[in-house]
């Protein structure tokens, strides 16, 4: 797949887009221009990805538990099996329940 956009890349006139779409690509780090997204910290794979976990969170302003979520279910990371990070989410799910139990649902829109 990746080949092929390389390609296609090659042989493909430039494309213009609206200067608005562009900016809030950027700002949810689709399009960069950092080094920052090009790595990772640690064993998880993120940067190999044209759209990271940070980039969702931004774009739908999620709430650290839910945007803990999205990661875990994003990332493969060597050396852990993936049945961990679902033993993750079902604690964190549990956390977050516990909250809307206590203090009441709220509407993050």
């Amino acid at each position: 797949m990746e080949e092929e956009i390389q390609q296609e890349e090659k042989h493909s006139p430039q494309v213009t887009i609206d200067y608005s779409l562009y900016k809030r690509l950027k700002f949810l780090g689709i399009i960069h221009d950092s080094e920052v997204r090009s790595f990772n910290v640690g064993a998880s794979d993120y940067a190999k990805k044209t759209i990271q976990p940070w980039s969702v969170w931004l774009d739908w302003e999620l709430d650290p538990w839910d945007a803990d979520i999205i990661k875990r279910i994003a990332r493969h990371k060597k050396g852990e099996a993936k049945s961990l990070d679902y033993e993750k989410i079902i604690h964190i799910c549990n956390e977050k329940l516990r909250q809307l139990k206590e203090y009441g649902e709220t509407d993050n829109s």
